[in-house]
Formats: structure tokens, sequence, C-alpha cells
């Protein structure tokens, strides 16, 4: 048996979670929180995620007896997927993450993805941060992109670098092929991002709605090719899929997005998500000093770059 509620106006814009906690009597958030990631609650027929804003005529299904599902959960220690480390100290890991590969459990049953590796290299990282599902992890990429990541090795070095995120004092730079070309060399989008109409995906909007936060993204153009442009793009703010919903906002969606891309005309030849996090820096959580690192473009994203400029000279 299922519990369904058809959203009116006086509940538009608030959290699926909230709204069930006061829906459902006798079920705590949390509770509500973990059946919606377990999939065990739905909108509209299809999973989402507890923060998801309700619109009017949205239909909410959840199980008769929700409960907590015993004990909290635990990631699976994963030594067959590889890392590929490129600095590791006493205090954090910056790793270079492949293209495919999830960063962490978007619903609780996921085993596959760079958490369970790094706890399998690096236990003394389970407990660090502020949930189960994420030991360590300062940030994310999406599954599609690559690049580099940084993940705190203790509760000390969490703390130093959570705090230059928030001042967005992290310096996070990113290789992206776009479509078409930017209306400037050089310029910023200020547009703040929110849950589009779709679940999966984000909309950067001019007149924010209720719930948007604000994104800042700077780029500048590194090489104009055949219908695409090459940026460098540094982001202040690290919203969910905020460089794809940005440039898509802008006209010049990125190359390989299965998601905001081009769905007709001419689309670019490219075998996955041309969006690779190419440096990152900050400040060492113990000595202060400023430490950069570097990823070069994976092989498959020089390969599409190099076919381009082969037909610009043909």
């Amino acid at each position: 048996m299922q519990d369904e509620f058809i959203i009116d106006a006086a509940s538009v814009g608030k959290r699926l979670d909230a709204f069930l906690a006061e829906a459902l009597a006798g079920v705590s958030r949390s509770a509500v929180q973990k059946a919606i990631k377990t999939g065990e609650i739905t909108l509209n027929g299809e999973p989402t995620k507890p923060h998801t804003a309700l619109r009017e005529g949205d239909t909410v299904c959840a199980p008769e007896g929700i409960a907590a599902p015993p004990g909290p959960f635990k990631l699976t220690p994963r030594p067959d997927i590889k890392l590929d480390i490129v600095h590791e100290d006493e205090d954090f890991i910056v790793l270079d993450k492949p293209s495919g590969l999830l960063v962490h459990p978007a619903i609780l049953a996921e085993q596959d993805t760079l958490a369970n590796a790094l706890i399998a290299r690096f236990p003394e990282i389970v407990g660090v941060g502020e949930g189960s599902e994420r030991p360590g992890i300062m940030h994310r990429l999406d599954r599609d992109a690559s690049g580099l990541l940084v993940v705190a090795r203790n509760k000390k070095a969490y703390a130093s670098l959570k705090k230059q995120f928030q001042k967005h004092d992290i310096r996070k730079e990113y290789a992206v092929l776009v479509h078409g070309r930017p209306p400037e060399d050089e310029g910023t989008i200020n547009l703040a991002i929110g849950r589009s109409s779709g679940e999966r995906r984000m909309a950067a909007r001019p007149e924010p709605l209720e719930g948007d936060r604000e994104a800042i993204t700077h780029y500048w153009v590194d090489e104009c090719l055949d219908g695409a442009t090459l940026l460098s793009v540094r982001t202040e703010t690290g919203r969910t899929h905020q460089i794809r919903a940005h440039f898509k906002a802008l006209g010049c969606p990125v190359a390989g997005d299965k998601l905001y891309g081009k769905k007709r005309g001419r689309v670019l030849p490219v075998s996955r998500l041309f969006l690779h996090a190419k440096k990152l820096g900050f400040k060492h959580p113990t000595t202060g000093e400023w430490v950069e690192f570097v990823s070069p473009l994976p092989e498959e994203l020089e390969r599409a770059l190099a076919q381009f400029r082969k037909q610009e000279k043909d």
C-alpha cells in the first residue's frame, strides 16, 4: 500500500523531505530522506532527491510504514577501482578522476564510486566529513567530467579546506569545449542556478526563483575551432552542473553533454563530456603555503581537439 499526495498551491516550493515529514504522522525527516535516497519515495513516478522543490500538480508516492533502514549506511571498500593519485601527504590527497566514475553514492545502494575506492586505500578517512557516503570528499565532479579533486585525510584538514571553499578561496580551473562561440573572448556569467522542470536538470536564470542559488563562472577563450571554442573556465561557486547550465544559458552548450547539449543541428563529434578540471589550488591546511596542481587533458579529449584542428587546416 502507498500514500499518495497531489501537491496543491499551498505546498508549492516546499522541499520534498520537509513536506513529507509534516504529512506523514510519526515519521522523522531523516527517515523520509533515507527513503527518498533509496528510491522508495517517488515524485511523478520517478526517483528524486530530498531537497527537490515541489510544484503544483506533482504526485508524491510513499510506502506505508516508512522506517529508517537498520544501522547506518556503510561504504564497501573497493580496492579493484583504481585511483590516479596526483599528490598525497598527511593532510590531504589530490587525485585525477576519470570520466564515467561517480564521486560518491547518489543513492545508498551504490557501491561503485570513487568514495569506495578511497576508503580501500585510505581507511583513515572514514569518519572525516559530514556524511558517511562521502568520507573526506570536499567537492565533486559530474560523473562524465574528469580531473582534479581534493580529499581531506583528517578532521583538521577537512575544517581548513571547508573554510576555504566557503570563502571561495579555492581556485578551480577547467578546460571546456563548447559549441559555437561565446559573445565575448573573456567574460563572467552571473546567473542564479536552481532546479529545472526536469529533476535531473538545473537551470540558470537571470531572475532567480525561490530556492535558486548564486552562481558565478569566469571564462576566457583559448582557441577558436571549426564550430567550437576551447575555453578556460574558473568557477567562484560550486553549484550542481554549474558550468554546463551556464554555457547552455549562454547558447554555447558543452560538447558531448547528453543532458544539456544540442538536440538539433550540428553536434560536435566528441566521445564524452568535454569538461576537465585541469587546475586546483588552495592553501595547505597545515603550513598555509599555496599549493597548486595541474592535470593534462585525457587522451580522448586530446584526440578530439586534434581532429578539430585538422579540420581547420583542410
